[in-house]
C-alpha cells in the first residue's frame, strides 16, 4: 500500500515539474551548476594530492636530506659528508652539494645564469639525473675544472652555432671549466623535498667549488636510505654519526616518508576548503529550489484542498511534494556530476595531469543532491501537508 502511494506521489511529482518546465529547468540548473562545482572542486583536489604523491614517489620515498640547523654555527665537513654512506649501515647513497650562483659565457658570448653545484658522482644516482650526453662528474676528479651542464644551458650554445659541446670550454663567473656532460632535460617540481634545477645549472666537482662559490659550506646531503630500513632508523642512525663525527653539530633532517604525511595532510584540509567554496553556490541552488517549490505549493492550493478533502492525509501530502523536490534536485544532481567531471578533465587536459574519477567526489555530489532536496523541500512540503482544505477550496 506504501509503495503504491508513493509511486503515486512520484507520477504526480514528475507530471507537477512537467507542467513548470521552465521554472523546472532553472531550479534543475541552479543545483547542478551548485553540484559540479562541488565535485570540480574535490576532484581537483584529489587529483592534486594524487600528483604530488606520485612525484614524490618518482623521486623516491627512500630519500634522506640532511641539513645544518640555521642557528648552528659549525658547517658540516665534507670528509664526513662524504664518508655517510660507507660509514652508516642504514644508509645506501649520499651525496653532499655546495651551491653558488653565476653567470655562464661560451666564446665570450652569455648562455645564461644559475646554480653553480659542487657535487660528487654520487649526486646524479641520488637524485636520479640522466645524462644526454658524455658522463657525469667522477670521484677522480679532485679539484679538476670539469663542469656538467643543464638542458638549458646546451640549448643556448646551440643556439649560438656549437655543435660538439661536450669539450667545449664554459666560463663560469672568469673561470674556464671544459664541459665533460651534457644532461637531459628534468621537469622540475617544487612539491619535491629538494629542487636541483638541474636544467639551468652547472656541476662541478665538490673540492673545485670550494674555491669558486662565495659560501662553499655543504647546505644539503641528499642520501637514500637502505630497502626495507625505517626513516626512523636511517635519522637516529645518521644523527648518531655526526654527533661522533662533530659534537655539537645540529643539524635538520627530514625524510619524504614525513613530507609525504605531512603534504596529504595539508591536501586533505585544502580539498575540504575546496569543496565548502564549492558548495556556497550549492546552498544558492537549493534556496532557488525551496523558492520554487513555495511557488508550486501557492499556485496548488485547490488541487491540494481537493485531496485532502477526498481523504489524503498530510504524511501523503508531504511525502508528495518531498518526493517532487527530490526528483528535481537528484536530476540535477546527475546533471551536475556528468558537467563536473567533464570540467575536471578539461582542466586536467591543459594541465597534463593524469585525469581520475574521485569515487568520493560523486558520491558526496549525488548524496549532497539528495540532501538538499530533502532540506530544502522539507519547509514547502509541511506547509502543503498543513494547509486548511476549506481555505484553499475557498481560496481557490
Amino acid at each position: 500500500m506504501a509503495l503504491s502511494i508513493l509511486t503515486a506521489n512520484a507520477r504526480e511529482a514528475v507530471d507537477s515539474l512537467r507542467k513548470a518546465r521552465l521554472r523546472a529547468a532553472l531550479g534543475l540548473i541552479g543545483i547542478a551548476v551548485g553540484i559540479s562545482s562541488v565535485i570540480a572542486m574535490v576532484s581537483l583536489g584529489e587529483i592534486a594530492r594524487e600528483q604530488a604523491r606520485k612525484q614524490f614517489e618518482a623521486l623516491g620515498t627512500d630519500i634522506v636530506l640532511v641539513r645544518k640547523s640555521f642557528e648552528a654555527p659549525q658547517a658540516i665537513g665534507l670528509t664526513d659528508a662524504v664518508a655517510l654512506a660507507a660509514s652508516v649501515p642504514s644508509i645506501a647513497e649520499a651525496a653532499p652539494r655546495v651551491q653558488g650562483h653565476g653567470a655562464f659565457r661560451h666564446a665570450g658570448r652569455g648562455v645564461g645564469n644559475g646554480n653553480v653545484q659542487g657535487v660528487t658522482a654520487s649526486f646524479a644516482t641520488v637524485n636520479r639525473l640522466a645524462l644526454q650526453e658524455g658522463r657525469f662528474i667522477s670521484d677522480f676528479d679532485v679539484d679538476r675544472y670539469y663542469g656538467v651542464i643543464g638542458a638549458d644551458i646546451a640549448n643556448a650554445m646551440r643556439r649560438n652555432g656549437v655543435d660538439d659541446i661536450v669539450g667545449a670550454l664554459l666560463e663560469v663567473d672568469e673561470v674556464l671549466f671544459t664541459i665533460v656532460g651534457v644532461l637531459a632535460h628534468r621537469e622540475e617540481s617544487y612539491a619535491l623535498p629538494l629542487q636541483v634545477d638541474a636544467n639551468r645549472s652547472v656541476f662541478v666537482p665538490i673540492t673545485t667549488a670550494g674555491r669558486i662559490v662565495s659560501n662553499p659550506e655543504i647546505d644539503v646531503i641528499v642520501a637514500r636510505s637502505r630497502a626495507g630500513i625505517p626513516h626512523e632508523t636511517a635519522v637516529a642512525d645518521i644523527r648518531s654519526y655526526f654527533q661522533s663525527r662533530a659534537p655539537g653539530l645540529k643539524l635538520g633532517i627530514i625524510t619524504a616518508k614525513e613530507l609525504i604525511a605531512r603534504m596529504e595532510a595539508q591536501m586533505g584540509i585544502f580539498t575540504l576548503l575546496l569543496g565548502a567554496v564549492g558548495s556556497i553556490s550549492l546552498i544558492v541552488g537549493g534556496i532557488g529550489v525551496m523558492n520554487i517549490m513555495l511557488v508550486s505549493v501557492a499556485e496548488r492550493r485547490r488541487e491540494i484542498a481537493i485531496r485532502r478533502a477526498l481523504g489524503a492525509k498530510r504524511r501523503d501530502i508531504q511525502s508528495q511534494f518531498l518526493i517532487e523536490s527530490l526528483i528535481l534536485t537528484m536530476a540535477g544532481g546527475v546533471l551536475g556530476v556528468v558537467v563536473g567531471l567533464a570540467a575536471t578533465w578539461g582542466i586536467c587536459y591543459f594541465t597534463a595531469w593524469e585525469f581520475l574519477i574521485s569515487g568520493i567526489s560523486v558520491a558526496s555530489g549525488l548524496g549532497t543532491a539528495a540532501a538538499t532536496g530533502l532540506f530544502f523541500g522539507f519547509q514547502p512540503a509541511h506547509r502543503a501537508s498543513r494547509l486548511d482544505p476549506i481555505a484553499g477550496l475557498q481560496g481557490g
